[in-house]
């Protein structure tokens, strides 16, 4: 076969030297671009010779189904100039179809990501009067990463945050949602925190700012612990510091930065003092849920110790305590500290004098359970003459068999290094 020819539709001809080819694919590309050009210029003209608002919007419209970057500018541009006749100047008929043109604009900018377009969306967001423009402005900064503003979106978010304005609380939700997922998807530390707080706070479940709140804590930021940790010492709801501190322990926050935070809120719940009963069973959950935190975390620190035994110390002797002693003990038993052994240690001794004077109550050998369960899990021969000593005494079966097991495990195990 001739290599200078191909074969096409049966026809043979000759190749087209390789300049002329591309010299051909330029010229379409121009005149492309000058076609592309010419009719974004008649869009703009027709959009500028508009007699009427309505006209304006019509066109606008067609603009925008287009979905074409091209117009970016022209959006832009037209963006401005509503901003700068003042959006809620004019009749209502005016004042309407200037924030239905500068929505349509804004939303586009927004699905088209213009970054380019930050300035003109955001004094769109600062002088929006219309909650629906403002909450737009509002996600458009967010979906073209204006992360500059972050600082302010998280202030004005803190602010709707604070509480509802009766006589216009549907708006505030309105521009809270904007706000709520801006801030999620600029992914910004500064905008953790007023998401936090809307996530439980004042907002209907229709407006869906909680829900979306809810979606955006658990994915927002990697490392929330220093807004958090914020939150447990500034915000006096028992039920805040609930949260914050269930947040901390499900985030991608590394280990040691959520123990930090535990031990700080652990510090916090026992220091709490109230006359109120409700708030000092929500003060005792509190506490309880942190320990379980550190538990499951398997907290190891000494500095965690005199905390643990500080609450062992506020224990009720009654069915009331009988959470926070015994999560307590746990969490010693996790330690495994030579501090957490010394006290495990001490309490059995004592336990074990009890026993052989018949002092113990039925409540008593339900803790000494547990402290024998907690000193097999340490692991730490410090508490082997302990346990010795108790399995010298008059324990019934139950904890023999424990103490038993306990002697076996702290026998074959090695001390806990810190």
């Amino acid at each position: 076969m001739n290599t200078s020819t191909f074969s096409a539709v049966g026809l043979t001809q000759p190749r087209r030297p390789f300049f002329a080819v591309l010299a051909a694919m330029a010229l379409c590309t121009v005149s492309g671009l000058f076609a592309q050009s010419e009719d974004i210029a008649v869009w703009e003209q027709i959009y500028r010779s508009a007699q009427n608002d309505e006209q304006r919007v019509d066109t606008m419209t067609k603009i925008v189904e287009m979905h074409d970057r091209a117009f970016a500018p022209f959006m832009i541009q037209a963006l401005d100039e509503l901003t700068r006749s003042q959006l809620s100047l004019g009749t209502p008929q005016q004042v309407a179809a200037k924030n239905k043109l500068a929505l349509m604009i804004v939303r586009e900018l927004g699905s088209l990501e213009i970054g380019e377009a930050f300035e003109a969306v955001w004094q769109a967001y600062l002088d929006a009067r219309d909650p629906a423009l403002k909450a737009a402005s509002a996600v458009t900064l967010g979906q073209i990463q204006a992360t500059e503003y972050a600082p302010r979106l998280a202030l004005d978010l803190a602010s709707i945050n604070l509480a509802p304005v009766a006589s216009n609380s549907r708006a505030q939700e309105t521009v809270a949602l904007g706000l709520v997922t801006s801030l999620w998807m600029m992914k910004e530390p500064v905008g953790f925190e007023p998401v936090f707080l809307a996530s439980i706070g004042w907002y209907s479940t229709v407006s869906k700012v909680k829900d979306t709140a809810k979606q955006a804590v658990a994915t927002m930021v990697d490392d929330p612990t220093d807004s958090l940790t914020n939150i447990l010492g500034s915000n006096p709801d028992i039920s805040v510091k609930q949260m914050a501190v269930e947040a901390a322990f499900a985030s991608k926050a590394p280990v040691a930065r959520k123990l930090a935070l535990l031990r700080k809120a652990l510090r916090i719940g026992l220091d709490r003092v109230s006359s109120d009963l409700a708030d000092q069973r929500a003060a005792a959950r509190f506490r309880t849920t942190v320990i379980q935190c550190l538990s499951s975390l398997g907290d190891r620190s000494p500095e965690t110790v005199p905390m643990l035994i500080e609450m062992i110390g506020m224990d009720k002797r009654s069915e009331a305590s009988n959470d926070e002693t015994l999560a307590a003990i746990v969490a010693l038993g996790i330690n495994g500290s030579e501090e957490a052994a010394r006290f495990l240690s001490d309490r059995l001794m004592t336990y074990n004098n009890l026993e052989r004077s018949g002092g113990n109550t039925v409540r008593d050998k339900s803790l000494i359970r547990q402290y024998v369960v907690s000193m097999k899990a340490s692991r730490n021969p410090a508490v082997r003459p302990a346990l010795l000593d108790a399995s010298r005494s008059d324990y019934d079966s139950s904890i023999t068999r424990l103490v038993a097991d306990a002697l076996v495990e702290v026998t074959a195990g090695t001390p806990v290094q810190n």
